[in-house]
């Protein structure tokens, strides 16, 4: 499914814009500070419900302004899709195909979208909580069952932790405690066990991009980490029993400290170079940043092999610090079907791909066909 048109109002510093895009490449060009972010933030918005810059809705208004509106047109073969999200009155507004929905939750996963932008480059030297957004976020749209699981765990998870506050409090109760750990191994176990199957598919894929993209020898793979010393067995029944283990280890301190210490909140993926190298520790800028892209194309395929189509694919500034060969390698890899949007300042970055190619130049908020 593609992108076919997209209508704008009151976006950013978008006033109006009503762009027709290409089902392949896409490019947005023009000097920093233009909208060409913001262009990719609307189609962000639509697709996922979130935008990848800020958590605040009302940033997302243009300045003076009272309320933005937002809608996609998406062409699948014969069938299609219309997106709908605005502001009215203060409040948001949902319609997928005309129908209100109560929450922007229902955007989410009626187009599969992967967003690489500058700022992921902390994926690769940020935080665990860094790679986690980043499995969840595209294991949400890869597999199904993920989402579910996912929200019933942290619901769960907040539960668990509000009764050991109370236990550090001096409150026992000793069965509610008990109910609410099965929930959390029950659900948490499901979270590490796709996560476990995501990286044992992506990696091989990260390795791919890495090294057509890089021209290094190196080899770069994905290794999950668990917490509690927990083994990262793909078997939903030993998972279940390691965290049991895990948890019932760590169950005094959990009291004392007042919050869960073991499971898929803590955990982390590693990228090793060369089967040895923390690339996190080790990694050049150059090579963290072609990871990182690397880690978003993987995930390209595994969306594709598991839903039978390839997601939408946005990239922010991707060409600014790879070379001329790497920038054809690239552009090698993106004409294999998936509709991509990329934002440049320079177009000349870019060959003439024929009809695969649209070319939309942006200036102060509007766009040129």
């Amino acid at each position: 499914m593609y992108l076919e048109k997209i209508k704008i109002r009151n976006f950013r510093n978008y006033c109006t814009a009503d762009v027709l895009l290409a089902p392949h490449i896409n490019v947005l060009y023009g000097n920093n500070g233009q909208g060409k972010t913001n262009f990719l933030e609307a189609v962000s918005f639509l697709t996922l419900g979130s935008s990848f810059r800020t958590k605040r809705d009302e940033e997302l208004l243009k300045r003076e302004e009272k309320g933005f509106y937002l809608r996609g047109e998406f062409l699948d073969n014969d069938e299609s899709l219309l997106l709908e999200v605005g502001t009215d009155l203060n409040r948001l507004v949902v319609k997928v195909n005309g129908v209100v929905y109560k929450s922007k939750r229902a955007l989410f996963g009626r187009v599969r979208t992967v967003i690489f932008t500058p700022d992921d480059l902390q994926i690769i030297k940020g935080g665990p909580e860094k790679r986690r957004e980043y499995l969840d976020l595209y294991l949400a749209q890869a597999y199904s069952g993920y989402r579910k699981v996912f929200l019933d765990f942290y619901r769960a998870l907040y539960q668990r932790n509000s009764l050991l506050k109370k236990f550090r409090e001096g409150f026992r109760d000793f069965t509610e405690l008990e109910i609410w750990t099965n929930k959390v191994i029950e659900e948490g176990s499901r979270i590490i066990y796709y996560r476990l199957k995501a990286v044992e598919e992506i990696s091989p894929w990260i390795n791919r991009y890495h090294q057509l993209m890089s021209k290094e020898k190196e080899d770069l793979h994905g290794l999950y980490i668990c917490t509690g010393e927990m083994r990262p067995i793909l078997d939903i029944d030993c998972i279940k029993e390691e965290y049991k283990k895990a948890i019932s280890r760590r169950k005094i301190e959990e009291m004392r400290r007042g919050y869960t210490l073991v499971g898929p909140h803590r955990d982390d993926l590693q990228l090793l170079l060369n089967q040895k190298w923390d690339l996190r520790v080790y990694g050049s800028q150059g090579q963290q940043r072609t990871a990182a892209l690397a880690l978003k194309l993987a995930m390209v395929d595994l969306i594709k092999r598991t839903q039978g189509v390839p997601p939408l694919l946005l990239l922010d500034d991707v060409f600014s610090e790879f070379d001329n060969e790497r920038k054809k390698e690239l552009l090698r890899l993106l004409t294999a079907g998936t509709q991509t949007i990329i934002s440049t300042t320079e177009l000349r970055d870019f060959p003439n791909l024929g009809s695969e190619f649209k070319a939309l130049r942006v200036e102060s908020g509007v766009i040129f066909d």
